[in-house]
């Protein structure tokens, strides 16, 4: 009877996300494409199948599959680094990610040559690039988990429920997890949501054991990309905030609190080193130095001068692609009456990830669907959009709109999508947002049921290569 009772309130709890998540699987498409993808999976092949970090004979496969498609890749094939090695800009965590679904799809394929099968055990074949997608799959899907556990600690189950699920579906999000799940955005999503879900159920007070745990994951969570680094913004002002509110009475407060939590800091730092490491020597053995390639480095210019542009842009601006976004920063502010300190923390991660991506040269992300480089900010958006969500809660028929408003969201951010696949707008040329709006009105709505159609039965013909 108590487990009966159990499973009945783990279902209340969790039963919207599980069925929302069931039903959306049609949309899973699994497939190694696009260039940044080859890369990601040419890291984790090489590693494993060759135990090497040479990527010629991985880029060199599949320009031999696609030789138009993969085009792009001719430069890192045979442009030799100054060790002499090929070009990979991209970091190593998906891979790590990755790797334990790779090799049962590797074990898989072995059983299976034993049997007589002919998948061919080269690492590139159907169960390989199955592995990495399904792995991608199952990991954003965590990262959504505890994102709703993160909203859970602050508002009702049915606010955390909708504001997960906006995001989930009103992002870019939903894209990089189901349409290009071999991207790195997935695994993104899951190592900063652990990172904040981690810091946050141990704000009040962290042993030494938790510091190193809480370490591992904000190295993680580097590990899988660069930018996440900011991330750990939110302990710099949690740890500031509890500086200033115990020096408030003298000075002796805030030298004690140092000196109490001086282990744990050691500790934590010590330990996102130690995660951290074999990228370091990933960098140095490709490029000859211990810091990022050259290739990523190129991209910044000296000052923020396209925040502007990374937010409002209609060429894959965050808020005018993707307007929940701007909802869940609004939300904040509702966050903020609740949790003032993880409403800044996470602010200010947000806002500083836009000055610093506002400082690339190619701060619209290449031929993307939206903002993807702000997946990594679901559950700040989420958290915002949960307050907003609970705050509105409390007011009669204002949450029905609310439920009305995410759905009008989610309807917009599946217009956008048919415009992207089917060229309907340019993927990576500057697009005026009145012509996204027209599109949306003119143009989408009456090829829906022939775009379904069409995904259904010859999803491969969005992004085969023409002849």
């Amino acid at each position: 009877m108590i487990l009966k009772l159990a499973r009945s309130e783990w279902w209340q709890e969790w039963g919207v996300l599980v069925v929302v998540a069931v039903c959306a699987l049609p949309l899973f498409t699994p497939r190694v494409y696009a260039s940044d993808e080859i890369k990601y999976f040419s890291t984790l092949r090489s590693i494993y199948m060759d135990r090497d970090l040479h990527y010629e004979n991985e880029y060199g496969s599949f320009i031999g599959r696609d030789p138009v498609a993969h085009a792009g890749l001719l430069p890192y094939k045979d442009g030799p680094t100054p060790t002499g090695y090929r070009l990979n800009d991209a970091p190593i965590g998906t891979a790590v990610l990755w790797a334990p679904f790779y090799m049962l799809a590797d074990g898989v394929v072995i059983v299976g040559r034993a049997l007589g099968s002919s998948v061919p055990r080269d690492g590139y074949s159907r169960p390989y690039v199955w592995a990495v997608c399904l792995a991608s799959l199952f990991w954003g899907l965590a990262g959504l988990a505890l994102t709703y556990r993160l909203c859970r600690a602050h508002v009702s189950r049915t606010a955390a429920t909708l504001g997960v699920l906006a995001v989930w579906f009103a992002s870019p999000l939903v894209f990089y997890l189901y349409i290009t799940p071999a991207m790195a955005h997935a695994t993104s999503l899951f190592a900063v949501a652990l990172f904040l879900w981690l810091w946050h159920r141990t704000r009040s007070e962290r042993s030494v054991g938790q510091w190193i745990i809480l370490g591992a994951s904000a190295g993680l969570m580097v590990l899988v990309r660069e930018l996440n680094w900011l991330g750990l913004l939110v302990i710099g002002v949690d740890e500031l905030h509890r500086l200033i509110t115990a020096g408030r009475a003298d000075v002796g407060g805030a030298l004690t609190m140092l000196s109490r939590r001086s282990v744990g800091y050691l500790s934590f730092w010590l330990t996102v080193g130690a995660v951290v490491a074999p990228q370091f020597y990933v960098y140095h053995t490709l490029n000859g130095t211990f810091g990022p390639t050259p290739f990523v480095v190129e991209k910044f210019s000296a000052l923020p001068i396209y925040t502007i542009d990374v937010l409002f842009s209609g060429f894959h601006g965050l808020f005018s692609w993707h307007p929940v976004t701007l909802v869940g920063v609004i939300g904040l502010v509702a966050l903020w009456l609740r949790s003032p300190v993880v409403a800044m923390a996470c602010g200010a991660f947000f806002a500083v990830q836009v000055l610093v991506v506002g400082s690339y040269d190619t701060w619209w992300g290449g031929a993307s669907f939206g903002a993807r480089r702000f997946v990594n900010c679901t559950p700040v958006f989420a958290l915002g959009l949960a307050a907003l969500f609970e705050w509105l809660r409390v007011r009669s028929g204002v949450e029905r709109h609310a439920r009305v408003a995410v759905s009008l969201l989610v309807l917009w951010n599946f217009g956008l999508a048919i415009q992207y696949a089917t060229g309907l707008i340019p993927r990576d040329a500057p697009v005026q947002m009145s012509r996204i709006v027209r599109n949306q009105f003119v143009e989408v709505a009456p090829r829906v049921a022939q775009i379904a159609r069409r995904f259904a039965f010859d999803r491969s013909s969005f992004y085969r290569t023409q002849s």
